[in-house]
């Protein structure tokens, strides 16, 4: 028996864990006696800590009456306090929310009147059930596709949760490309008299505001955490991540780190995202996480991933009842210049990565060269002379050897890809159409300005400022002139930059992507700006896809499609299937690429299998 021990000490780790420290003077077999009590829930056990699943801060009080527990007083610093309870809400909110079938949780509930709550958009059915059901949790994640409205029955929870009193303001973390809708969606949802006032990206948050909208970076500000706590003094607060795969890291990355860290403090949660998980099942549990901490993991393969269509609404394109999209892959060959560019790439590529010993040192390097591939599949310009010109027609030497091709090869090659990008911008604005445009790439998006040029594109990169009245252009007048301009028959954009919260469908229904990454959350949301709830039903939305023959461009489309259709598992949405590219059949091995891009494994087929992985 202990009798002098001193008292154990709980805290948290980086990654939002509780850890157990080891008293002094308890003996070896005490201490693996504890491990055994707790080794369901334990993380990793050393010999002198015992770290915590974070689903398990929510049994751990439980856990710790038992013996040999019993034997220490255990002392919780406050933010182990915070995380215990924190997962002890969201366990015991989530029980009560699966206890419920679909049907209950969509029968609207009585003492609702939107109308005598000032909110005076109609709601379509599916919007109207994906309202009910949130308020039967209170919250929760709303995952339904890009441009099916989540913004609006957002406002409609938002205006039931204060009417109960469950919260008197909102605080909304976006990316910057989502914030004019939390603007404009606030003024077309509610009455003069009911609308909230909306402050977006203040430079001082005023208790005045009734909903304040912040980016993700802003969340690790010192100066913006206070402001925000004085603005959510003795007032209930509706927390909403929107866009939320970006928090997908949980507490790996900083981003998320910092959003689970405010979901533990709010009142009530939500999440919206039409792409929870865009690479990996942990994604998807991440984004519960934000709702319910500590749960992710149970919803997403441990014991009540059977009931997860419970724990979240998603309306499907289907539902939306939308004109088919046509997706259409072009294959495009590579002119003789480019392809011996090309392919001393990817042989210079794969000597060094079989010469690399130490893989996990190496992946970061190894990850700029696949995009480095990527690139150079499009315009091997972007890789070697990024900031030489490019301009169409051009004579170029008969003849050239590899060094005058790595030196400029402006003077030599043709980019077929971008070349057919200008083919079909012409093509469709000869049909009064116009077209959006994306790459990924800023010395790509520019060699498209200059091939489009005649079209008077806009043009949108990471480098354009959301809106400033001092700068040469911004996101804004960029935007404007694409909607308005007569004459502008084509948006040029990088999908990581305007594929999120932006809406293009009352202007252009055609897309083409001159290329690709991994990410599949990125390619769902870039296609879903044009094809999204409001598009005429008489529309035929078109979405081309050029791929370069005999290129990594040819398995980031494997890639891609594998995902999507692990996604469409995940959520049970077979609408998801037709767009991951007409080539995916029901024989492709979804398993062997479903988790992080192994950048090596790329370059090498097997080669650095098991070896540290990189995220796309």
């Amino acid at each position: 028996m202990i009798t002098s021990a001193t008292p154990g000490r709980i805290d948290v780790n980086s990654e939002g864990r509780p850890v157990m420290h080891r008293p002094d003077e308890v003996t070896d077999h005490w201490w693996d006696s504890l491990i055994s009590l707790l080794k369901p829930n334990i993380y990793r056990a050393t010999a002198s800590s015992i770290t915590v699943h974070r689903h398990g801060a929510s049994v751990l009080p439980n856990l710790l009456t038992r013996h040999p527990a019993t034997a220490i007083q255990w002392i919780w610093s406050h933010a182990a306090t915070q995380v215990r309870d924190s997962a002890t809400r969201g366990s015991s909110d989530l029980e009560r929310l699966l206890a419920m079938d679909v049907g209950v949780q969509s029968e609207w509930p009585a003492d609702i009147d939107l109308t005598e709550l000032g909110f005076v958009r109609n709601l379509r059915p599916f919007q109207r059930i994906a309202v009910a059901r949130l308020l039967s949790a209170s919250g929760g994640p709303n995952f339904s596709v890009p441009g099916s409205g989540k913004t609006t029955v957002t406002y409609a929870v938002f205006a039931a949760l204060r009417s109960r009193g469950l919260a008197q303001t909102m605080l909304v973390v976006a990316p910057p490309s989502a914030f004019e809708a939390w603007v404009e969606e606030a003024e077309a949802c509610f009455t003069d008299e009911a609308r909230p006032i909306v402050a977006v990206r203040p430079e001082t948050i005023a208790r005045r505001d009734t909903v304040v909208v912040l980016n993700y970076e802003r969340l690790g500000d010192t100066a913006t955490r206070a402001e925000l706590a004085g603005w959510a003094r003795n007032r209930k607060v509706l927390t909403v991540f929107d866009e939320a795969h970006r928090a997908k890291a949980g507490a790996a990355s900083r981003r998320g780190a910092e959003a689970a860290a405010l979901a533990q403090r709010s009142d009530t949660t939500m999440v919206l995202t039409g792409t929870p998980m865009p690479n990996k099942p942990s994604d998807l549990a991440a984004v519960f996480d934000l709702v319910w901490p500590g749960q992710g993991h149970r919803l997403v393969n441990g014991d009540l991933a059977y009931l997860r269509e419970r724990a979240y609404v998603r309306a499907t394109k289907e539902d939306l009842d939308l004109p088919p999209l046509d997706v259409r892959v072009e294959r495009v060959a590579l002119d003789a210049p480019h392809r011996e560019l090309y392919d001393a790439m990817t042989a210079r590529i794969s000597r060094w990565a079989h010469e690399v010993q130490n893989f996990s040192a190496a992946a970061a390097e190894a990850g700029r060269a696949l995009m480095h591939l990527i690139a150079a599949a499009t315009n091997p310009a972007a890789v070697f002379t990024p900031h030489h010109s490019w301009s169409v027609p051009f004579d170029r030497p008969q003849s050239a050897d590899l060094q005058s091709l790595i030196d400029d090869p402006t003077k030599h090659i043709r980019p077929a890809k971008i070349l057919r990008a200008a083919q079909l911008v012409a093509e469709n604005r000869r049909l009064g159409r116009k077209t959006v445009v994306w790459s990924s790439f800023i010395a790509n998006i520019s060699a498209l300005s200059t091939a489009l040029d005649q079209h008077n594109p806009a043009v949108i990169t990471g480098a354009t400022p959301v809106e400033n009245a001092a700068a040469p252009t911004d996101r804004r007048r960029q935007l404007e002139k694409f909607r308005r301009s007569g004459d502008c028959w084509a948006l040029i954009a990088t999908p990581q930059t305007l594929g999120e919260g932006v809406s293009l469908h009352h202007t252009a229904t055609d897309q083409v992507h001159v290329d690709r990454g991994y990410s599949a959350g990125t390619w769902l949301q870039a296609i879903d700006r044009t094809h999204r709830l409001g598009l005429p039903p008489h529309s035929r939305p078109t979405c081309t896809v050029l791929i370069a023959e005999d290129t990594i461009d040819e398995r980031v489309a494997a890639t891609l499609n594998a995902k999507v259709a692990a996604l469409a598992s995940a959520l049970n949405d077979h609408t998801l299937l037709p767009v991951a590219d007409p080539a995916l059949s029901e024989g492709d091995s979804v398993a062997a690429i479903l988790g992080d891009v192994d950048a090596l494994r790329e370059l090498l087929g097997q080669r650095g299998r098991g070896q540290a992985r990189r995220e796309p």
